[in-house]
Order: C-alpha cells, then structure tokens, then sequence
C-alpha cells in the first residue's frame, strides 16, 4: 500500500475533493471488497494529515460513553442506542466522527454477565456497529474511557484488547509512549487534538501528555481553529457528589486541571469536548466552552445549582431527573466562509426519534 505521504500528494496533484479522495484511497488500496473493520482504518490514517479540500462548508460529529449501562447481564458491552444514533450520523454526511471515550462496558462489566472479560468480543460489538461509518467513508477517531483502562489500574487484558481493536487503527503521531492514545490531526484549517487522559490519585498514575499537549498547542501554522478532546470534563456538573470515583475525574485533579485549562486558555482554543459524567451541558470558564455530550450509553440525573460555580452561561438552566435524561449525539457545522462553528445536540426520544434539543454558536 503506498503511504499516506504519497496519497496525499496524488491528493494534491489532482485537487479532488475528500470524499473522492477516499474512494480513491480505497480502490488503490484494493479495499473496497475487503471487510468493513479494515476500511475505518484507512481512513483514519489517511486523515492524519493536512486536508486540501478548501470546504466552505462542512460538519463533523461527536459521541462519547457508548458503553451498555447494564454491567449486569450485557451479551455485547455496547449500547443499544449506538446503532440507531450511528445510521442518524450517516445520514448527516459528517466529514468524520470523534469518541471521546468508553467505547464499552469493559472492565465494569459484573461476573453475571456472559461478556465478564470478553473483551476481545466487546469491541468487535463495538466495530460491527460503526462499520456502517466504514461503508459510509466517513472516519472514526476514538480515545478510551475509564471503562476501556481498567477498574483501579491498567487491566492488562483490556488494554490489550483496546490497543488490537481500536488504538492500532488510529493516527501515530502522539507520544511514543501513547501510540494510537494521544494523537492528533488537522482537517479544513481546524486542529483536533485527542488525549488519553487517565489520572489516579490513588497511585499516581497520569497519562495525560501535557509537555506533548503544548507542542501540539503552539503548533498551529495554518489553523484557525483547535479543538481538545478528554475523556473527563475538567469542570464537573455536580459539586456535592458524595461517591467520586477520582482516579477518573480530571476535575478531582485541580492542580493538574488547573495547568491543563490554562495551556487550552493561552492557546486560543475553540472548545474542550468530554463524555465520561452521563448526562449533557455546557459552560464556559474564563470564555472558554467545556462541552459534554456523555449520554449515549447511561444516564444521570442534572442539576444546574451542583454544577462547578467556576462556569459561566450553563445549560440546561433547570433540573434534568435521570427518568428524563435522553441519548444523544451532537453535530458541529463548520463555516469557513462566516468563520462560524454552529454546534446541534440531538437526544433520542422514547422511540428512538431523534429531536433538537440545543443549538448555539462557538464562534
């Protein structure tokens, strides 16, 4: 297979647009009668570098916690929700689709469920269903949860099976320590920058690259926008919680999110994007927008009054109880010529029909 360089050259050369670049990536590559796991992560490594395509117009998506909230009895370790969320995504045409982790059950699967330790079999679950991304062209980028780390520590088997099924079809750019974990890549004049982001205070555990995170920060020659994604909000919805799991939550970690918010800040960076807390809201912390779209897999109740007092312009504005906190997914729509971000949050409703729950610009 030639390599990206050189696909991106004949990109160059010929001035087609993305998508036939793609195509044209995949008939080269002799893909197209291939299986559809193999074709995201062609794609994937294809869009690592710089897009060509001067799009005036054009969307990308964001799903994050698509993992089965039953730990109980789970035969997949993957949402229910994740399959007719996937076909509303492809019906959109997004340039590419961005996790912001816990791609499955995984470690917090209990022993009564026959997926207990399948994690080879979770991920497949996982891969059969965004396979219809494949089949659409439309890539994947992916960084892992709490749920694809480990319970307390790294669970080796899992880790195993994440960095096999997931983290080997990502971009290689990161550190080279966090192959496929921390990566980063540029599409449209925008840069996306995904960080593997568990911290435990416990054991002192970090995996978040921050000397990495301000070399990518800094280097933005040619980039209007960046975007930072993490698994953990760094500002959390709810103050009073009593049962933290800190190892997970980087908002736990003030000194480090302290450090962290400040390299997003002094970098002009668009948004910070999470999962990992299983509900939607947004705010801002010194004019910076912290948005979590975690609610595809589990739910849990919201209450603005709990939230962080740092953020500003929170919503919602009122209590959401966990009975009515719905899936979801959001689409961002880039307008190069307006240098405009307009972001649509979509929640599933009681039939699995997708509604406008929220719209607003970033910029």
């Amino acid at each position: 297979m030639a390599n990206n360089q050189s696909l991106w050259e004949l990109l160059q050369q010929r001035e087609l647009p993305r998508r036939s670049f793609i195509k044209t990536c995949v008939a080269m590559t002799g893909l197209l009668g291939a299986s559809p796991a193999m074709l995201p992560k062609v794609i994937a490594q294809a869009e690592t570098s710089p897009g060509t395509e001067n799009a005036q117009i054009w969307t990308f998506a964001m799903i994050s916690d698509t993992h089965d909230s039953n730990m109980v009895s789970t035969k997949t370790g993957v949402t229910a929700y994740l399959t007719p969320v996937i076909n509303y995504i492809v019906d959109e045409q997004p340039d590419f689709v961005l996790q912001t982790g816990d791609l499955v059950t995984g470690a917090h699967t209990l022993m009564t469920s026959p997926a207990f330790r399948q994690y080879d079999m979770q991920y497949a679950a996982y891969k059969q269903v965004t396979a219809l991304l494949g089949r659409a062209n439309i890539p994947l980028f992916a960084i892992r949860g709490n749920h694809d780390y480990g319970l307390h520590n790294e669970d080796a088997a899992l880790n195993k099976a994440y960095m096999a099924e997931i983290a080997g079809s990502m971009p290689k750019n990161g550190p080279p320590e966090a192959t496929g974990l921390s990566y980063s890549f540029v599409h449209n004049k925008i840069k996306f920058i995904m960080l593997d982001q568990y911290v435990n205070a416990a054991n002192g555990i970090v995996t978040l690259p921050m000397e990495w995170l301000k070399s990518e920060l800094q280097n933005r020659q040619g980039v209007d926008h960046i975007f930072v994604m993490g698994h953990s909000p760094a500002f959390t919805p709810d103050i009073t919680a009593s049962a933290k799991i800190a190892q997970f939550n980087l908002f736990d970690q003030t000194s480090l999110r302290d450090q962290f918010w400040k390299l997003l800040t002094d970098n002009r960076v668009t948004a910070y994007l999470s999962g990992h807390e299983h509900l939607y809201f947004r705010g801002m912390v010194d004019r910076l927008p912290q948005i979590v779209i975690g609610d595809l897999g589990s739910s849990a109740g919201y209450n603005p009054a709990t939230v962080d007092r740092r953020m500003a312009g929170v919503l919602p504005t009122t209590p959401v109880p966990q009975a009515e906190c719905r899936p979801g997914y959001g689409i961002f729509t880039v307008d190069g010529s307006k240098h405009s971000i307009a972001v649509t949050v979509y929640l599933l409703d009681q039939n699995n029909k997708k509604y406008v729950y929220d719209t607003y610009l970033l910029s």
